[in-house]
């Protein structure tokens, strides 16, 4: 093998070995990027994060407006309200489902099976 030989070869795995260099290169570059996203990610996740803390916080003021909202005034005129309506409903019921002008309602008629 001639010497021009030797020098045509070394120059194409000199080439090749550059190539490989810069793609190696390349991708360290873009794990490097990925990884240091992921770090950005992940601090930022824990810095917007909700404590224990913060939920027992909200549990108690929510507590707060439920005892507020249950021992209400506005409550006990509901509840007073329904404890009527539900007096009429009997007395509607009781009084034999008659319609407003005394006749005898009839109840709709059931397919038979």
């Amino acid at each position: 093998m001639g010497l021009d030989g030797l020098r045509a070869w070394i120059g194409e795995v000199e080439r090749k070995l550059g190539i490989r260099t810069k793609v190696m290169l390349a991708l360290a570059v873009i794990a490097i990027a990925v990884a240091g996203a992921g770090i950005y990610l992940a601090i930022d996740t824990r810095e917007k994060s909700v404590s224990e803390g913060d939920v027992q916080a909200l549990q108690e003021k929510l507590e707060q407006k439920i005892d507020t909202v249950s021992g209400s005034a506005e409550t006990e005129a509901l509840k007073s309200e329904v404890s009527t309506l539900k007096a009429q409903v009997e007395k509607l019921e009781s009084s034999g489902g008659k319609g407003s002008s005394g006749e005898e309602q009839k109840s709709p008629q059931s397919a038979k099976p």
